[in-house]
């Protein structure tokens, strides 16, 4: 039993590991040029980051937080829906289909104390995050 997990193991290269939230907000920037900037990315990943502080998120793909992050991201900041046909064609998720998830994750971000997201207020506080963290959260 051994070798043959070895053998799957060594045909895989190691890797076993699930893609994370982060990388699929990377190809949804890539395939909205809506959305391919440098703000609004930054936004949707602090508000990524702050959707992982909750353990009831375990039940939406990481694939489907991402879309929330930046449709919410590009929401406050682009004023835009960005969450197109095309991309829906390109991710198989239609708006509807991320209604839910969108939706928990607004409130979630509205009723966080701030104490919890201080670390992260401070990451994304800084330059190189474009201080995105200074923005309230009015999606």
């Amino acid at each position: 039993m051994l070798e043959l997990e070895r053998e799957i193991l060594m045909e895989l290269e190691f890797r076993v590991t699930a893609p994370s939230g982060y990388r699929f907000l990377q190809r949804y920037r890539k395939l909205n040029p809506v959305v391919d900037d440098d703000e609004v990315f930054f936004y949707a990943q602090f508000v990524l980051e702050i959707s992982l502080l909750e353990a009831s998120f375990l039940k939406f793909k990481p694939s489907q937080l991402a879309a929330a992050a930046l449709i919410l991201s590009a929401k406050q900041l682009k004023k835009t829906d960005c969450w197109t046909k095309e991309v829906e064609e390109l991710t198989s998720y239609t708006a509807a289909d991320l209604s839910e998830v969108i939706k928990e994750v607004r409130l979630f971000c509205h009723e966080i104390n701030p104490k919890f997201i201080s670390i992260l207020k401070y990451k994304f506080s800084k330059p190189e995050y474009k201080k995105v963290a200074n923005h309230e959260f009015k999606f």
